[in-house]
């Protein structure tokens, strides 16, 4: 479907772009955490959110795909050379994990899910004019609403051992 001369081609292409990056960055981050905490108290839930963000993902992938758009190859990679980075910080535990990793990373992922429904609020907006189903996009913004509530609830769970000394690693 093209995009209608209504809206500014580069500037949709630049905007669906630096928000697959982003989710590129945040995606991997979930999967990590869905393997690294799978069999902890948080494992189940995050596991679930890590297959729902991977809808998500592909679905803006394929948008932009199907809007003759794409996405610069540099820009892939560095979302995935971000989330990596991301983990290089010492925590003053050597190779142990610090009980305020997981916080710190809900707490991340929790401002990727806010980003996330951004996207599909403003998709919405403009469903009509590019030809797209503002229900679908409704329903992703409130997709994205039960998300974010879901790692506030796993954030309380965990936030209050996190700071506390003597605690043991993950969960």
């Amino acid at each position: 479907m093209p995009v209608p001369d209504s809206i500014d081609r580069f500037v949709l292409q630049r905007y669906l772009s630096d928000h697959l990056t982003g989710a590129t960055a945040g995606l991997g981050r979930f999967q990590r955490m869905a393997k690294a905490y799978g069999d902890s108290e948080i494992g189940a839930e995050i596991t679930q959110l890590a297959e729902e963000i991977q809808e998500d993902h592909d679905h803006a992938q394929q948008l932009i795909g199907r809007l003759g758009l794409n996405q610069p190859r540099i820009m892939r990679a560095l979302a995935g050379a971000a989330e990596v980075v991301g983990r290089l910080k010492p925590n003053g535990r050597g190779p142990f994990a610090s009980p305020m990793t997981p916080l710190l990373e809900l707490e991340l992922l929790r401002g990727a899910v806010n980003a996330k429904q951004g996207l599909w609020e403003t998709l919405e907006h403009y469903a009509d004019e590019l030809g797209l189903d503002p229900a679908e996009y409704r329903r992703r913004v409130h997709n994205a609403e039960d998300q974010f509530s879901r790692l506030k609830e796993l954030h309380a769970r965990l936030v209050p051992d996190a700071l506390r000394p003597g605690q043991a690693g993950v969960l």
